[in-house]
């Protein structure tokens, strides 16, 4: 079973990520910070990181960045997904190594998908 971490702020929004994955297989496991996504992933090693930018205490593309720079999470994909839409942060996400990037909201078919190709 794959696990996916998602990283939001949100929590209306997390149960809807986890009523979305959780019924399809995936494993799904929460944080709303940063620095908690940390912790977890000193634990864990997530086969994919769903990530918000705007997170209260940095943003998730310094998270991006960070887990980018582990050899343990070289084979973890991430997406980024955020209210943030515009091109300049779409190609921020993707020169630190994101490999999708989706505003919300999201096309539940498309984002799992796109989720299902990137796990295969």
């Amino acid at each position: 079973m794959k696990l996916i971490l998602i990283v939001d702020d949100e929590q209306d929004y997390v149960n809807i990520m986890v009523q979305l994955l959780e019924p399809e297989g995936y494993k799904t496991l929460a944080a709303g910070t940063v620095k908690d996504a940390l912790h977890l992933l000193e634990v864990v090693t997530p086969d994919m990181l769903i990530v918000d930018w705007n997170l209260p205490d940095r943003t998730g593309l310094e998270l991006v960045k960070e887990v980018r720079a582990q050899k343990k999470f070289r084979k973890t994909r991430v997406i980024m997904n955020t209210i943030r839409d515009s091109e300049s942060d779409q190609v921020a996400a993707y020169l630190e190594d994101a490999d999708l990037y989706f505003t919300k909201p999201i096309k539940p078919e498309i984002f799992l998908g796109k989720i299902k190709k990137l796990l295969e």
